[in-house]
């Protein structure tokens, strides 16, 4: 039986209720989790369709009833944490309700709106019904009606908005802040569509912040997706000013948090470009579209690295689209997966699904791949998952000290058995190691049945291994350890089953005894955790 909480993420002091999809054949209870430890049992009544939970302390908890599993997570802001979906028809046919029962299945708590706006430089529409800058239809009225419902289930409704585009018409009106090339042509996308501004020019920052506020003032939006094209990073203005995009992008942020203190917003950051500058600038999430030559899995993993060391505080956002969901749907489901995978153990999140069943494919949201239903349930365990083990997975005062701790020369943390690396080569257990408040938590992601770590690229089936053991020198033969897996979300006991001798074999030898673990049979990631005690 599938459980579904009622709301995508909770605040303090809010009841979590967990709806059953059918009523209770008999008396039961649901457990309710933190990590490894039984926070809760809950009596569930023969006929129960709907369970109060109560209340819960800012943290991450795993749900159980008999087989069935869900989790949910206790926030002060959903940019704590965040998951990020999306919602691009806004028209008069949007099944509203299929939406927010989707963001609630995979605990969705942010919800970009794409192109909901009537122009790049004049946001609000002239009456409820109108077209957007590229012909959809939509209703101001959809879009109020969208807010309100996914704010109601926990979910932040965000406007796109593209910070420095008007139409090509517009051209004369805002001749002086237009940006352009070294040839003196003005900066466009599209031959007849959009020119570009420079979004600190006084003139333009003034008009763009009235058209925010507006917003605010006049739909049930809570916020904004601050969007650029990634180019250029330099510019010229008609009068030869000189604009360096990345200071002009830090302006417009400070100018928005000055004049609008609480709106949510984020920005942009097109191939990383610039999070070095926006980064720590007063934003609320940390967010890169990536792009070649970003293409691997162990980009995705340092960009999201990269970015917490410049803000632990705000998991990184990565929006990588995956193209070869056009291809074959079953393998772009695997290449999915490790980039969870990737983006998850890394504390960051992945911006790929939303709607009531779509993945994104490219960066015209409209142009979305709707999936089956049996691959939509498939990414339901990852989002659990993520959710369950949030302490662990964005703990602030994370720290990665996986090449100090394994591999090479490190004999803190040995992996034998099967091929391992910490890197994310082709063909092994990508391993990595991180201290957290809650102990070392070990990352292990299958990569042993792939040929290739291109992360748009479709992958082979993932194959259950086994044999991994770890040997830690850093635990006595009576520590016990936690393991869990995407598959076998419970975390369950490890002992040791042997000890390894102390011998110093170079220089470079600790001569480290240790402890001997098996870790169990899985799929595709796994966590063990050594807990701090």
């Amino acid at each position: 039986m599938e459980l579904t909480p009622s709301a995508a993420s909770y605040r303090p002091g809010e009841a979590v209720m967990v709806q059953l999809a059918a009523a209770a054949p008999s008396d039961s209870s649901i457990t309710v989790y933190s990590l490894g430890r039984t926070e809760r049992i809950v009596p569930v009544v023969q006929g129960d369709r709907r369970v109060d939970l109560g209340s819960f302390e800012v943290g991450g908890y795993g749900v159980e009833l008999e087989g069935s599993t869900t989790a949910f997570d206790v926030l002060a802001s959903p940019f704590d944490r965040p998951r990020y979906g999306f919602v691009a028809a806004l028209d008069e046919q949007v099944d509203i309700a299929g939406v927010t029962s989707n963001f609630r299945r995979l605990h969705l708590n942010l919800a970009q709106f794409y192109d909901w706006a009537y122009r790049h430089s004049t946001l609000l529409p002239p009456e409820d019904r109108y077209l957007d800058p590229l012909g959809q239809e939509r209703t101001l009225s959809t879009v109020n009606a969208m807010a309100e419902a996914l704010s109601a289930v926990g979910t932040a409704p965000l406007g796109y908005s593209a910070v420095y585009a008007v139409g090509h018409d517009e051209l004369d009106t805002w001749g002086a802040s237009v940006i352009h090339r070294s040839d003196g042509e003005a900066y466009r996308l599209g031959e007849n569509f959009l020119v570009l501004v420079d979004p600190a020019e006084p003139r333009w920052l003034e008009h763009y912040l009235g058209q925010l506020e507006a917003v605010l003032e006049t739909t049930k939006l809570s916020g904004f997706h601050l969007d650029q094209y990634g180019w250029p990073k330099f510019a010229q203005r008609e009068d030869g000013t000189v604009v360096d995009l990345a200071e002009s992008f830090v302006t417009l942020l400070a100018a928005i948090r000055e004049r609008m203190p609480a709106v949510a917003m984020m920005f942009n950051n097109v191939n990383d470009f610039p999070t070095w500058a926006t980064a720590t600038s007063p934003q609320d999430a940390s967010y890169i579209e990536v792009w070649p030559p970003h293409s691997g899995l162990q980009d995705l993993a340092d960009l999201a690295s990269r970015t917490r060391a410049l803000r632990p505080e705000h998991p990184p956002i990565l929006s990588a689209y995956l193209s070869c969901y056009n291809d074959d749907e079953r393998r772009a489901n695997t290449a999915a997966e490790l980039v969870m995978a990737t983006a998850f153990s890394h504390g960051a999140s992945h911006l790929l699904l939303g709607e009531h069943s779509s993945v994104l494919t490219g960066p015209y949201y409209p142009d979305n791949h709707v999936l089956t239903e049996q691959s939509l349930s498939g990414f339901v365990p990852w989002y659990d998952f993520a959710v369950r083990y949030g302490d662990l997975l964005y703990d602030p005062k994370l720290v990665d000290v996986t090449e100090t701790y394994t591999g090479g020369i490190n004999g803190d943390v040995v992996f034998s058995g099967l091929p391992v690396s910490t890197k994310a080569d082709a063909g092994t257990i990508w391993t990595r190691v991180v201290r957290t408040g809650e102990g070392l938590v070990l990352h292990l992601i299958n990569l042993t049945d792939q040929a290739s770590t291109e992360w748009d690229e479709g992958k082979n089936d993932l194959t259950v291994v086994s044999g991994l053991t770890v040997t830690l020198s850093l635990v006595g033969s009576d520590a016990v350890l936690g393991f869990a897996s995407v598959e076998e979300p419970t975390m369950v006991d490890l002992v040791s089953h042997a000890t390894s001798a102390s011998e110093q074999h170079d220089a470079l030898s600790a001569a480290q005894a240790g402890a001997v673990f098996a870790v169990p049979p899985f799929r595709a990631w796994a966590v063990v955790l050594v807990p701090l005690s």
